[in-house]
């Protein structure tokens, strides 16, 4: 109901302002109708002269010549009205010997002079009739029109770009065609960076981004979100190098180029296995190496020294500087039987070898430490017997 009583409020104003010319024919734009006009002396020959081609007879009173009392009907000024809705527009010469003052007289009573409008309704009263008037309701004399879409500039709301069905979805006062936010109210037009996209609606504010792409649909554009294939909002980037830490694979060590050469979604720089695929990451010794590729897994290593190179590191090797994959130890004395010289008796120290045959002294029937020749056979029982109780406890 408001809105119906301002509109018709706004329709009376406008009626009442309207400069409306209430004359039916004024062709010599002397603001006198055409039905108050004197008639001419119709004996004049020169007024005889002067043929109507609708009617056949001669014109019958002064409005249609200009200033017949100075000139009789020497200048008729039918041909002055171009749209023939009985207002004239343009010059009317005067010879430069008639008695009369002007050279030039200005016929401009015709609001309208190439479209037809015999009421000569100006509802802006800017002196430019309403059916050429490319601003009606607007006073605007000069008529411009920056950007030639037939409306001009004071009631265009997009002066500068083609808009002529002036559309304004969120009425805003900036029209769709150049309105940086079509869909948002946003009288400001904030674009704080430069991308033609307003503040308001921009899913990249700082970052420039005219076609507003975002492909994982969570608000941010590509262009400024650290995650542009992860719709979870994520603002989190420990280790500040532009990726967020729900899409880098090294959240917090730099990788800016997400290098990962064993496809495991662990990238090189964080991997502790960077050459086996190992996304589960376990380091059982807390080395820096990956049980997976971890030459002692259960022993820090971080030197990782394997020199028999059998894959074992000399940490957790039985047999260090021999070749020894099988890591077989009977004695369980540290020293695997590649290299221990009593396989099967206790023996730690491998040194001791006193009589220098590479047979240590705790298994060699003669030994000098041990003071002589000692019996072969019970060095061969007693090292039998050690081993038939290794075995025992193994089976217990």
């Amino acid at each position: 109901m408001i809105a119906l009583l301002h509109a018709l409020f706004l329709a009376t104003a406008l009626a009442e302002t309207e400069c409306k010319n209430d004359l039916y024919q004024d062709i010599n734009c002397n603001s006198i109708g055409v039905y108050d006009e004197q008639p001419v002396d119709l004996t004049d020959p020169e007024c005889l002269a002067n043929i109507d081609p609708v009617t056949g007879e001669p014109y019958p009173n002064q409005d249609v010549y200009y200033d017949y009392a100075s000139f009789g009907c020497a200048y008729l000024l039918v041909s002055q009205d171009f749209d023939e809705d009985g207002m004239s527009s343009g010059l009317q010469e005067i010879p430069p010997d008639a008695p009369f003052p002007d050279k030039v007289a200005s016929l401009l009573c015709d609001n309208c002079p190439a479209i037809y409008n015999r009421d000569q309704s100006d509802l802006d009263c800017d002196d430019i009739g309403d059916v050429c008037d490319n601003c009606v309701e607007d006073e605007n004399t000069d008529q411009v029109d920056t950007d030639f879409d037939g409306l001009g500039d004071v009631c265009d709301i997009c002066p500068f770009w083609p808009d002529a069905g002036q559309e304004d979805r969120d009425h805003d006062g900036a029209g769709d065609a150049c309105d940086n936010c079509p869909y948002l109210s946003n009288p400001a037009q904030d674009d704080a960076d430069l991308d033609l996209v307003g503040d308001d609606c921009d899913n990249c504010v700082v970052t420039p981004n005219g076609n507003q792409d975002d492909t994982d649909g969570d608000g941010f554009g590509d262009s400024c979100d650290r995650c542009p294939l992860d719709d979870t909002v994520t603002t989190q980037d420990r280790d500040q190098d532009g990726l967020g830490d729900k899409c880098d694979n090294c959240p917090e060590v730099i990788n800016l180029d997400q290098a990962d050469v064993d496809n495991d979604g662990v990238g090189d720089p964080c991997d502790d296995c960077a050459f086996t695929n190992d996304p589960e990451q376990y380091d059982s010794d807390d080395d820096g190496f990956g049980d997976l590729c971890d030459n002692c897994p259960e022993v820090d290593n971080f030197a990782q020294v394997d020199a028999d190179e059998d894959g074992l590191g000399d940490e957790c090797d039985v047999c260090p500087t021999v070749k020894d994959v099988a890591q077989v130890d009977t004695d369980r004395d540290g020293v695997g039987d590649e290299c221990d010289n009593c396989p099967a008796v206790p023996n730690a120290d491998q040194e001791d070898s006193s009589d220098g045959d590479g047979i240590g002294d705790a298994c060699d029937s003669y030994s000098l430490r041990g003071g002589g020749c000692r019996d072969a056979s019970s060095g061969l029982l007693l090292a039998v017997l050690v081993v038939g109780v290794q075995r025992l406890r193994r089976r217990g």
